[in-house]
């Protein structure tokens, strides 16, 4: 049996590896979706099946963004695995991931100037270059911290 030690140093080293990774899978999956057919053509099921495995997997990388992926760990653990410097890691990841997002918005509205952008295709941008931004950042800062620590 691993000490809550060791259940939070193998946690973090996992974190460290997964975010980044998660990150370069989450933007691969969008290339899939944009060079596909518009998701606006037409209301067919697998639109709909597409969309909401593109928000249900939204929905858990913001999860394990926010909360480091220990939310099934005790409170002991989570305790370890988040400590000051993983805290401020999330933030900065959290940082980068808000600017990526404003400056990818206002690239969006200089884009819609000169071509037709739906509501859902701008939506879509914005969340994954936000969310893909933010897990890259604090993955390769955990990454570091481990190499440092």
């Amino acid at each position: 049996m691993m000490t809550d030690t060791e259940t939070a140093d193998q946690l973090v080293r996992r974190r460290a590896r997964m975010m980044p990774t998660m990150a370069a899978i989450f933007v691969a999956q969008q290339a899939i979706y944009f060079s596909g057919p518009r998701m606006d053509d037409g209301r067919r099921l697998v639109n709909y099946i597409a969309i909401s495995g593109w928000l249900m997997m939204s929905t858990v990388l913001l999860v394990l963004l926010t909360t480091g992926g220990s939310l099934f760990q005790s409170a002991a653990v989570r305790a370890l695995a988040n400590d000051e410097s993983t805290r401020a890691n999330r933030a900065a990841g959290l940082s980068v991931g808000f600017l990526a997002t404003m400056v990818s918005a206002i690239g969006l509205y200089v884009l819609s100037l000169f071509e037709q952008l739906s509501a859902r295709e701008t939506i879509h941008t914005l969340m994954t270059i936000g969310i893909a931004a933010a897990l890259l950042r604090f993955g390769l800062l955990e990454r570091r911290a481990l190499k440092d620590g």
